[in-house]
Parts: C-alpha cells; structure tokens; sequence
C-alpha cells in the first residue's frame, strides 16, 4: 500500500482533475459565530470578519502568531480543538497558535475577502471538495516538498491525497475525514426476522420487511444539497455508475431500487426534505427503522438515543462493486505566511497519534492504512463497519464544476422520489444539467 513519494505524486497528479477559481459549497455545516481564542478554553466571541495579525511576532512572550480558522459548528469539537492547540502552546518555544471560528455559511466568502484584503490566517481547516479550487486560486502554499519528508505521506489513501492536490503539487494535507453506513434498529430487525442487507435486493426486501404501521423501514438524505448528492452517489458508483454520466443503467437502476421504496411505503416520502441533521432524530424516535449517515453521529446516538435504544452499524449494501464517499476536511497553510511555523504545527496536529486521538474524539478517522489495524477503532463500538470500508471509499470528483455537477443529481433525486418523473426521466433531466455544468 505504501508508495514511494515520486510515484505518489505521480498518482495524485492522474486523480487529481483540474481546478479553476470556482468556489460553491460543498455540503452543509452548522451556524457559529465568529470566535478567537489563544488558549486557557473556550473561544471569545469578536468580529464576524476577523483579521490575522499584523504583526507576525505579536504572540505572547515575542513568540510568532500563528492563526488557524475552522469552521467547527459545536462547542463540543471547538472546545476539543481548543485543548490540542493548548497543549501545543505549552510546549513550543517559537509560536502561539490562535484559533478563529467562523460561521461554516460564510466561511469561503470570508476566507475569497481575506485573500483580496490582505488580511488572511496562516492555517486553515476546509472542506475537502473545496481545497483544489483555493489551491488554483493561489491561496494557499504548495508544500509538496516539505510533505515528501512528512512520515507518514505514503501512507494516505490516493483518493483523499487527491483532494489536496491541484497540477501535480501538495497544497494540504488531510485532517479528518469520513464515511457512511447503515445504522438499524436490531430489536425491529430481530421482531422482522431480518438480518442486515449486503447487497440492493436484500436492501429492498430488509427495508419492506423493516416497515410497519408506526414506522418505516429505510431512510436516507435525499435533501436538496450537496447532503442528498453524497448519500445517493455511492450506491450509484456501486451499481457501476460515473460520476458524469448519470443517464445510464446504473443510474436508473439506483433511482429505480429508492423510487419503489418510496412506492411500497418502506421509506417515507418526507426524505427529500429532511436534512443529515433531521434523519437521525427520526431514527432515535422510532419513525424509521434504518438510516444511511456518517461516522460522525455515532457519538451523539449514544448521547440522544433513549435508554434502552438497541441500535448497530453495518457497511452500506453493494452492488456491482462496494464504493463510500469521502466528507472532511483538509489542513492548508496560507501562501506567504508564517509558513515554517505553520508547517511546524501541522506536522505536530497530523501525527498519526495526534491527529487518531483528535479524530476519535469527533468521530471521523485519518483516511490511511494504519487505521485498518488501529485497535483503538477497530474494537471500538460501532467502528468497525466504518474502517472496513475505508479502502473503498473515494472523494467526489475534483472539478470546479462538481457543485453544478451535484444539482443535477438534486433534480433527479426531487424529481423521482416525488413521483413527478419516472426513474429513466429524471436521469436524463439530471444528465441535462451535468452536462451544461461540463459545457456539453
């Protein structure tokens, strides 16, 4: 698995497509407001539009400054965050690192006017479908070469790496990262008589079997956004399908397996409206028996979820091929800044050590190798559904294009689970839009 640092980025250069400025989002986040925060806890609000220091050497006892924006939308993972960079302040001798949250929907619109006015951090945490695009734009500093000392370089997976990359050179490395799965309720399961589905038809036949007059079997993100785009597209590329061409059998196929789902009743229609945030309430109240979701909602089951709630994690079903997408974000340092003093702290924060622990605690996963083995995951509860698909997950395609691209697996989505249109009449409604987005 490991590979040499030529062939990497060699590699990385072939997955990695071709990024221009364009800056739509890529998925949803949680609303905060903008905060700072140099250590000693929790972060103190200020302006909405912070600025980095003008001064490289205004930290504490003469120390380098270092800013860091995230976008981080609980108080539980900015205080988490807060400890880290506390514990790296108190043993470097040449930087303090200051920490800025901003509001997830204004965070690239801040990050593009920063960068005109001069007044960007040295660090930022992004989204990964968006970090090739600020790459191009020359935001940020391209660190292939500092990267290929890094330790543990070989050992990311190729299709994160790709997201950190734009024409051949590093300009990020990954922080965090996740994938989905099927949780179930096991006491409506064993009451069904069903056991977990691998493949489509078992989904199908687990999910009618799942449903009765005060719940539905099946649920998934079907919501208008980037959310309902990244829930369906796995078992699209499960079915054999390409990103680019949704009119096609596999494209039919998926929608065709959710459309009659929606027609037998063993999934409720609602799901085209509700969020990655409205699913999992529904699941812990008893309205569906199963949900698609991340990683990153198992430890809020087990604070949500009543007592006596007997819930379970399996890899998503397959089809063709298995196939999971990729969600997190990835650390870059900003073009021009505090770069050696940057570097120093993301090579601390990216660890494997360091950065298993951070991730743990908000429950995502380092996306390499060495997690496969981890027993710090693969014996945790719930995991281990998760890691086992971790060599099979891949990013969204890196394109400029991918949140025009992704509108068009929206429409199709709306348009069929509404019934508006036939399964074979939404593909082709949702191919029309890619291929404007491809300028076809």
């Amino acid at each position: 698995m490991r590979k040499s640092s030529t062939r990497r980025l060699t590699t990385l250069a072939a997955l990695g497509a071709v990024v221009t400025g364009m800056l739509a989002g890529c998925g949803g986040g949680s609303q905060t407001t903008a905060t700072t925060a140099a250590g000693g806890g929790a972060a103190t609000a200020v302006s909405e539009a912070p600025a980095a220091s003008a001064d490289p050497a205004a930290g504490s006892e003469g120390k380098q400054e270092i800013n860091v924006w995230h976008y981080f939308g609980t108080e539980s993972i900015q205080l988490e965050f807060q400890k880290f960079v506390d514990e790296y302040n108190a043993q470097c001798d040449t930087a303090v690192v200051k920490v800025t949250v901003l509001p997830f929907a204004d965070f690239k619109k801040q990050l593009s006017m920063s960068a005109v006015a001069d007044s960007l951090p040295d660090l930022v945490f992004i989204d990964n479908c968006d970090c090739s695009a600020y790459s191009a734009m020359g935001i940020f500093e391209d660190i292939t070469d500092r990267v290929a000392q890094f330790p543990q370089f070989n050992d990311y997976y190729d299709q994160i790496m790709a997201t950190c990359t734009y024409e051949g050179k590093i300009y990020a490395l990954p922080a965090e990262s996740n994938c989905l799965g099927l949780y179930y309720n096991v006491d409506m399961a064993k009451e069904a008589g069903v056991e977990p589905p691998t493949n489509f038809e078992e989904l199908k036949e687990f999910a009618k079997a799942m449903t009765t007059s005060d719940h539905y079997g099946f649920s998934f993100c079907a919501h208008p956004s980037e959310e309902g785009t990244s829930q369906f597209i796995p078992f699209f590329w499960s079915a054999g399908g390409d990103s680019m061409q949704l009119d096609s059998e596999a494209g039919v196929r998926t929608l065709t397996m959710f459309t009659d789902m929606i027609k037998d009743g063993s999934m409720p229609k609602d799901v085209v409206n509700w969020t990655q945030g409205d699913i999992p309430t529904q699941f812990i109240n008893g309205q569906v028996a199963s949900m698609v979701m991340g990683c990153w909602r198992i430890q809020w089951m087990k604070n949500n979820a009543p007592e006596g709630f007997n819930w379970d994690v399996v890899p998503l079903p397959s089809d063709q091929v298995k196939a999971n997408v990729y969600g997190g974000e990835n650390l870059a340092i900003v073009k021009g800044k505090n770069v050696d003093e940057a570097f120093k702290f993301m090579s601390w924060f990216l660890d494997y050590e360091k950065n298993s622990e951070w991730n743990l605690n908000t429950d995502e996963f380092p996306a390499m190798e060495k997690v496969l083995t981890d027993p710090n995951y693969t014996e945790a509860e719930y995991w281990p559904a998760f890691i086992e698909q971790i060599p099979y997950t891949r990013a969204r395609d890196v394109t400029p294009k991918w949140p025009e691209i992704s509108v068009g697996y929206q429409t199709a989505l709306q348009n069929a689970l509404t019934l508006k249109q036939t399964p074979e009449e939404a593909c082709k409604e949702g191919q029309r839009i890619i291929d404007e987005a491809l300028g076809k």
